[in-house]
């Protein structure tokens, strides 16, 4: 997927855009980012949020061990990053993280993530749909009218896990996924709502 000036692709993102365009600007929300602090998203939070948590759960230097790790301890490497007693959210961007986790853990995601939020939450997560993914979770910057900017970390490759929609919609109850796109560029989106 690395193409463009420094690797970067800019594709639409329609689950995103319906998310976005659901916001009202006289009601701001509170946002839960999985994904690494980037400075346009922040610019764009600072818009519709009433507070932002930067929640980087794969970290390119902890992805190995995060990914070896048993229940409790991710359990524990969850609460850390989003405590259950902070304000709950009311937007959680996932990203591609559930591409990168193992065994039980995008389910134990799920459930934590109901933990911290508020019902009628909602919910993107993004699952690649290619044979080979990038070697570690992407940034993805939030750009004009609902499209992502892919910021890949990597040019290494691994087989993607490619899980069917599914599949994806177990591991991600609590959370009922109202709509998924599947796009060209090789990922199927998933909207979803804490009910």
């Amino acid at each position: 997927m690395l193409a463009g000036p420094e690797g970067l692709n800019e594709h639409d993102s329609p689950a995103l855009a319906e998310i976005l365009a659901a916001v009202d600007e006289d009601r701001p929300v509170r946002v839960l980012d999985l994904g690494p602090a980037l400075r346009p998203n922040l610019e764009f939070y600072s818009a519709i949020a009433s507070g932002v948590r930067i929640a980087h759960l794969l970290r390119d230097d902890d992805l190995e061990e995060l990914r070896n790790s048993e229940p409790d301890p991710f359990v524990s490497i969850l609460e850390r990053l989003s405590p259950t007693d902070d304000e709950p959210f009311d937007l959680v961007l996932v990203w591609d993280l559930l591409n990168y986790l193992v065994r039980g853990q995008p389910a134990i995601l799920a459930h934590h993530l109901a933990a911290v939020a508020k019902r009628g939450a909602r919910i993107h997560a993004m699952v690649f749909t290619t044979e080979t993914m990038p070697a570690q979770p992407s940034g993805y910057e939030i750009g004009a009218s609902g499209r992502l900017i892919y910021r890949p970390t990597t040019r290494a490759r691994i087989e993607a896990p490619n899980p069917p929609a599914a599949q994806v919609e177990r591991w991600l109850d609590p959370f009922r996924i109202t709509r998924s796109f599947v796009l060209r560029h090789g990922v199927r989106e998933f909207l979803g709502t804490f009910d």
